[in-house]
């Protein structure tokens, strides 16, 4: 049934109005699917619980044990552009599909019965659709309760355990689902007056990245980072591809779009923290734009892309 309720989701697109499951005890775990959320993490996010039967929000942040972004199959319906939910909802986050998951145990004081919880987080809300011809506000998940019924009893902890060919049955590390220590380069996402309208053939950025190595070898190099880029070109028809190389001190991330179709939103990266750890946030120093052809066009400025720091510090 979770498997259902999350396929319904991720097809939507939409901020999840239930838990799972609908009804728990108090000691449960349950899971709570927020929408396509982006950048929302433990820092910035409070849960809450109210009981229909006291009106007492109950605070359940202390609670939360992870939160982290599901990814259906690529090969899954999900990913297809063929349907108007998957299209419509890719014009109002601009990014690949995913489903924020929190997880967290319920306390084993709250009140009986029927309530709902709320959760808040500074992520940003998208408001509005990012190109023009879309209308409509994407839900916001600060505004959103969602239906909880706690049951009589005493709950447990969910585990998740799992068993491995050597080391017989452990325990999950939930943590380690969540982001990993990384700077994270987001495009521009919103154009509602088409300026930057055309597409592009290729785009190359120079990112400065101060590093420290933590690996012990005393080099900072190729292999110190590794980079993970976004893919939306199911919803763009741009067959992007990327490529990129890291001398220690500067990354060069190129785009290629071999048909020219390309959007300014498109090149979204994260420079992940493998052997070394960042000093300070990275610094785009060059974009540069290209059409079919190869010849040098303007695109997004420099500023109106966001660099910033996800996950802690391994120094």
């Amino acid at each position: 049934m979770f498997v259902v309720a999350l396929q319904l989701v991720f097809l939507s697109g939409c901020t999840g109005v239930n838990p799972f499951p609908l009804a728990a005890r108090g000691g449960d775990t349950i899971a709570i699917p927020v929408g396509s959320q982006d950048g929302m993490d433990k820092s910035n996010t409070t849960v809450t619980f109210t009981s229909d039967f006291d009106s007492v929000a109950v605070d359940l942040t202390g609670n939360v044990r992870a939160i982290f972004n599901l990814y259906s199959d690529k090969t899954s319906y999900s990913y297809s552009s063929t349907t108007q939910f998957n299209d419509d909802n890719f014009r109002y986050l601009h990014h690949e599909p995913w489903q924020t998951l929190i997880l967290l145990d319920l306390p084993t004081s709250l009140a009986l019965g029927p309530g709902k919880i709320n959760v808040q987080t500074t992520a940003p809300q998208p408001t509005s659709a990012l190109e023009p011809g879309y209308i409509g506000t994407y839900p916001n998940l600060n505004t959103v309760d969602m239906g909880l019924e706690i049951l009589p009893g005493i709950g447990a902890s969910n585990l998740f355990k799992y068993k491995t060919l050597f080391d017989g049955t452990l325990n999950s590390v939930l943590s380690d689902l969540e982001p990993g220590r990384q700077a994270l380069v987001r495009p521009p996402i919103v154009d509602l007056t088409d300026q930057w309208a055309a597409t592009f053939g290729a785009i190359e950025f120079k990112v400065a990245v101060p590093m420290t190595d933590i690996s012990g070898r005393g080099i900072i190099d190729n292999t110190s980072v590794r980079l993970v880029t976004q893919d939306v070109s199911m919803f763009t028809d741009s067959n992007t591809h990327s490529s990129w190389y890291f001398d220690g001190s500067e990354l060069t991330v190129i785009y290629i779009s071999n048909n020219g179709q390309m959007f300014y939103y498109e090149p979204r990266f994260s420079v992940m923290a493998e052997k070394a750890d960042f000093n300070s946030v990275p610094t785009i120093t060059s974009v540069r734009y290209y059409d079919v052809n190869g010849n040098e066009i303007t695109g997004p400025a420099i500023s109106d892309y966001s660099v910033g720091l996800i996950g802690p510090s391994l120094l």
